[in-house]
């Protein structure tokens, strides 16, 4: 077996959303900043792993890494060497296969495999002593909302932290085609609005885990964010597909492969993420890394609805 193939991540975005009814405002009370500036009960920094699907020297990598380190957190790169966008949670699982990783300067690993085989060698092979705090994937070029999280690298590197349970985030980052120049013009935001989100579950944790076990929040930062933060459910509407085209000047069976954007697709999903992103909302969902339906054999999986609620009420007031 060759990996894992595309794996579709489950939700929670509808309890997401219950935690903004939470009586007497307590969403507000909960998810207001600890007085010690975010980073747990001692003031500890965490130490985070990053990664992401375009490669471990993409500028927008390096944004969210300066992003995190400027919040005093210790943020080492394990991810893969080369441009893995599209591979979703696919890992080398081939016997006798041969995987090749370096650090290439003090905190940086680039691993020649997926964004998986990046996660999943860094929590093996670079954190030895103790796992990482946090895994944080991006910031992604183009927005990973709806059908397309289920195949996108970025998002499949949380998967492989949720694997070990290690919480991470996924943060992505819109797109504006009007200026061909800057294409994405809020990849800095999105970088400091992930920094701020680690340091509000810091803040709130008291003591227990970042996310529920088996969690990752999944972060869609829209290319000019008017002002709001959205607790999403993940939508189907398909903004981002994969076309097809005859490509009779490379081969006579080769086709070449181009993206169709259509960010007014229908949506039927309630509460979508691909309708925050449509509004200019920042989107935020929190995905679970199984595939099982939730309560198809009589037990619940994955985050309750409790859990789901409380990491909403945590999250609540964040701005972009």
């Amino acid at each position: 077996m060759s990996g894992r193939g595309r794996r579709r991540a489950g939700l929670c975005g509808a309890a997401l959303a219950a935690g903004l009814l939470v009586a007497g405002g307590g969403p507000t009370a909960l998810g207001q900043p600890a007085a010690d500036g975010g980073r747990g009960a001692a003031g500890r920094p965490l130490t985070i792993l990053i990664s992401n699907d375009d490669g471990y020297r993409h500028p927008y990598l390096e944004a969210l890494r300066a992003a995190l380190v400027r919040a005093g957190h210790r943020a080492v790169v394990v991810a893969p060497a080369e441009d893995m966008s599209g591979r979703g949670t696919g890992m080398m699982f081939s016997p006798g296969a041969t995987l090749r990783a370096e650090e290439t300067a003090p905190d940086v690993w680039a691993v020649g495999g997926s964004p998986g085989d990046a996660v999943a060698f860094g929590l093996q092979r670079v954190f030895t002593d103790r796992p990482p705090d946090l895994v944080v994937s991006g910031v992604n070029a183009g927005p990973n909302a709806g059908p397309t999280a289920g195949h996108s690298g970025t998002v499949g590197a949380t998967l492989a932290a949720a694997d070990a349970d290690v919480p991470a985030i996924a943060v992505s980052a819109g797109y504006d085609l009007s200026d061909p120049q800057h294409p994405f013009p809020s990849v800095a935001g999105a970088a400091a609005f992930t920094a701020r989100t680690v340091e509000r579950l810091a803040a709130t944790a008291r003591g227990g885990p970042l996310l529920p076990r088996g969690t990752a929040l999944n972060i869609n930062y829209p290319a000019h964010p008017g002002g709001k933060v959205a607790f999403t459910n993940m939508g189907r509407a398909r903004t981002i597909t994969a076309n097809y085209d005859p490509d009779p000047a490379s081969c006579a069976t080769c086709y070449k492969v181009r993206l169709g954007l259509d960010p007014q697709a229908p949506e039927g999903v309630p509460d979508a993420d691909t309708a925050a992103l449509a509004r200019n909302e920042v989107a935020v969902s929190l995905l679970t890394g199984d595939w099982g339906a939730h309560g198809f054999a009589s037990r619940d999986r994955g985050p309750s609805r409790e859990e789901a609620r409380r990491t909403a009420a945590r999250l609540y007031g964040l701005t972009p």
